[in-house]
């Protein structure tokens, strides 16, 4: 709106109220009464933005939908549940971005996207989390090594450098839980930004690599190694921010993942 329209309006509600909303002079301030203007106004906006988001419960998903997910699920699950939720809803254009696990939060946060899949627990009271699905990470080592294939124990590890995934990474945050509770502590010779260069890397003699357990099968230059008391699980957790009203094609999607763990 141009200036003078701005002063217009000012002036038809100061009549229609019978009282000053703003001073007169700089810096121009609201009277108690603009802000009280205000506050109700901001309330009906909010209210009209509230009222097209549930209608829009009503009609069938359609439209843009923008979802995130860390790295890992980005990789092993997202593809099928994308699949399958295209194949579904024909008229929504889905658009997948990935992350790590800290990253995708704020984009959740910052509302660029509406949901994510991450790979990590989120203590988080802005955020609501579902789990989704189940991933088991393992100990890798290149083919060649002494260690491939066999049993050890945590003692075992000590001094052998470490290849791990980048800080933030929900992957990397279970590793070392996992390995603080079975009282090791790694020496991290290497990080770096996916499982497939983790992998990459271990079979290339670059140290100990932790991995999702359904990455180890595309790489046959690294083996598995058991370590006794070692557990490294963890959970794939959809994401929303708490008290968001959703998109119908963001409430279909979040039902598709939602079925995927109940199957």
């Amino acid at each position: 709106m141009t200036q003078p329209a701005v002063s217009n309006h000012l002036h038809a509600l100061e009549e229609r109220f019978g009282v000053a909303l703003l001073t007169r002079g700089r810096p121009l301030r609201a009277t108690p009464a603009g802000e009280c203007l205000a506050e109700h106004a901001r309330r009906v906006l909010d209210g009209v933005s509230a009222l097209e988001a549930e209608m829009a419960c009503h009609t069938a998903p359609h439209g843009p939908l923008v979802v995130g997910a860390s790295s890992t699920p980005g990789e092993l699950l997202m593809p099928g549940l994308v699949t399958e939720f295209s194949a579904r809803y024909l008229d929504v254009a889905v658009e997948l971005r990935v992350y790590d696990t800290d990253e995708a939060i704020a984009a959740l946060l910052e509302r660029e996207i509406e949901a994510a899949v991450v790979g990590h627990e989120v203590d988080d009271p802005r955020l609501v989390g579902t789990v989704v699905g189940y991933d088991a990470l393992v100990l890798v080592v290149a083919a060649s090594d002494r260690l491939a294939g066999a049993e050890i124990s945590p003692g075992d590890l000590a001094d052998r450098p470490f290849v791990l995934r980048e800080q933030g990474s929900g992957t990397r945050r279970t590793a070392e839980e996992g390995l603080a509770a079975a009282g090791v502590r790694p020496r991290v010779a290497m990080e770096l930004g996916s499982n497939a260069a983790v992998a990459g890397a271990v079979a290339a003699g670059a140290g100990i690599g932790i991995v999702p357990l359904r990455t180890v099968g595309t790489h046959s230059s690294v083996r598995r190694v058991g370590v006794r008391g070692l557990s490294l699980s963890r959970p794939f957790l959809l994401l929303t921010e708490r008290g968001r009203q959703l998109s119908p094609a963001a409430e279909a999607f979040a039902a598709i993942c939602v079925g995927e763990q109940n199957t």
